[in-house]
């Protein structure tokens, strides 16, 4: 990520105090630490030292789990390479304690964020009062990200295990308490909500290039207009989403290339909000989007599946030439000219690379170790589409079609979706428009899974709960050799309860609070 560089000493000095560990703790939460007010949080320095160790920290947590909770047990993705790890999460066959799942299932990195955040948000407030090294607007934004980071954190682990613990206080001393049961679903809501409003207070409204590595004021607002879609309140998504299409000065891209541009260079896209930055050089290591999609160096663990593919070919001109530029900007057309040639391939996903030469054909795809990726958390097509899915849902459906058929246009695709086209129930029928084009538009980027899960009732794990995920996903598991489908029956019991991941065991063998609290159809 870009971010403010720091001598190899301070970074490793700062690391070594976020670290010390006191072993076996639940959550392996870092860090009992002897940072005091007196060692650490004196000027601006340590207040930039401070945040990139939680920027860094932030690119640990969404390393490859970006892609293994929000795109993997989606309809966008079947395996390409082999392992057993995909096959068990392609065939929703999960446990809390497995080898191959394990680094899925934990979320020891997501509180160890958590935790970093929890300390400057009891620490930067200080620094503002004391105004030290005349910084007091830099300790303001960096309060502001805090929360906001915070909040999406506990956002991911909502949508990701349910109810989960809340966490607030940094822990300093080991005779504070380190064991937590799980808080429930609205309590998280809650306290992510209360984080938001409480970042809104004081964050930063930068807007320019570098500032899209950061979490700024429009992405905030981009974050509550997707919580509050988490939850169906429509009519504070639209207000959460108005505030982010005003707060990030974006507007739309016109044409396909400058689309592509979005991925490879965010700090000049007019469309980009909030990036995260992997960068080898920096990281020592590469980051999970080669491994995950599409690598020089190994076999890619999932390619994007042959009937997305297809779709996206179909949209062709008059004399069949596919014309929509989500299609060309991330297939090599030229080495699969068909879905039948994609489909029996191991193929890679070019979204986030440059092609190799031209605007065709094969793409420059870097070794695992070498991999670097700018992938999008929050951008303005999301917050537009999610506006639109909620003016849907409010009967304002021709201003939910305008957003529709612009995400459309500005790729290349002119077919416009017209109120005439949906007949019986209007509403469903163009909110799966909506949700398919979400499918096109966000490929690779950790969205789908989550747009599954959201449509209809959540969080009732009956047969009557989550009806959109089932209609998708249960003919694709169903046709699986070995899959479990979403279903709850005499002989599956509590399948619909597979939604949710396993709580890692690990957790439950630190935490006496959590023992007997397991998801389930899940085994702790």
């Amino acid at each position: 990520m870009k971010r403010v560089k720091i001598s190899v000493l301070l970074f490793v000095g700062l690391v070594m105090a976020l670290t010390n560990l006191k072993c076996n703790k639940y959550l392996e939460e870092q860090p009992v630490s002897s940072i005091t007010p007196e060692t650490f949080w004196r000027d601006q320095n340590d207040a930039k030292a401070w945040m990139a160790g939680i920027y860094n920290q932030l690119q640990s947590t969404l390393n490859t789990n970006w892609f293994d909770w929000g795109e993997v047990r989606s309809d966008n993705v079947k395996t390409a390479g082999t392992g057993n790890a995909q096959t068990k999460l392609l065939n929703n066959i999960l446990s809390a304690n497995d080898a191959d799942i394990n680094g899925v299932t934990r979320w020891t990195a997501l509180y160890t964020t958590i935790s970093l955040c929890n300390y400057g948000i009891k620490y930067f407030p200080g620094m503002i009062d004391k105004n030290l090294d005349q910084g007091v607007v830099r300790y303001k934004d960096n309060l502001g990200q805090c929360y906001g980071l915070r909040a999406l954190m506990y956002f991911y682990g909502l949508r990701v295990w349910g109810r989960v613990p809340i966490i607030t206080e940094p822990i300093e001393s080991l005779t504070q308490e380190t064991e937590f049961a799980r808080s429930d679903i609205d309590a998280v809501k809650k306290q992510i909500l209360d984080d938001i409003a409480k970042a809104l207070e004081t964050i930063g409204s930068n807007t320019s290039g570098p500032s899209r590595y950061y979490m700024q004021k429009a992405a905030v607002y981009a974050l509550q207009t997707d919580v509050y879609m988490w939850f169906q309140d429509y009519d504070n998504a639209l207000i959460a989403a108005e505030k982010a299409i005003l707060e990030s000065k974006c507007t739309w891209v016109t044409t396909p290339l400058q689309w592509k541009n979005i991925f490879l260079n965010p700090e000049t896209s007019t469309e980009t909000i909030f990036n995260i930055y992997w960068d080898d050089t920096e990281r020592g290591g590469g980051v999970g989007i080669c491994q995950k999609l599409g690598s020089g160096s190994n076999t890619n663990q999932y390619m994007i599946t042959p009937k997305i593919f297809q779709e996206l070919r179909d949209r062709t001109d008059v004399n069949g030439i596919p014309i929509d530029g989500r299609f060309w900007t991330c297939f090599d057309t030229i080495k699969f000219f068909s879905a039948t040639v994609y489909s029996l391939a191991v193929a890679e996903f070019g979204k986030y690379y440059p092609w190799a030469s031209g605007q065709a054909g094969p793409f420059v795809f870097e070794s695992n170790a070498m991999c670097k990726a700018k992938i999008p958390v929050y951008r303005f097509a999301d917050v537009q589409l999610l506006k639109a899915e909620a003016l849907t849902h409010k009967g304002r459906y021709q201003e939910a079609l305008n957003i529709l058929n612009q995400i459309r246009s500005r790729c290349g695709y002119p077919v416009q979706a017209q109120l005439a086209d949906f007949t019986g129930d209007v509403m469903k029928g163009i909110e799966r428009a909506i949700l398919k084009e979400r499918q096109y538009e966000f490929l690779g980027e950790g969205k789908r899974w989550f747009d599954l899960c959201r449509i209809d009732k959540m969080y009732d794990f009956s047969n009557n709960g989550y009806a959109y995920l089932r209609e998708t996903m249960n003919p694709i598991l169903s046709a699986r050799v070995g899959a479990t489908p979403f279903d709850n029956t005499a002989s599956v019991p509590n399948g619909m309860g597979r939604i949710l991941y396993p709580i890692n065991s690990d957790a439950f063998n630190a935490n006496s609070k959590l023992r007997g609290d397991q998801n389930p159809p899940y085994d702790e």
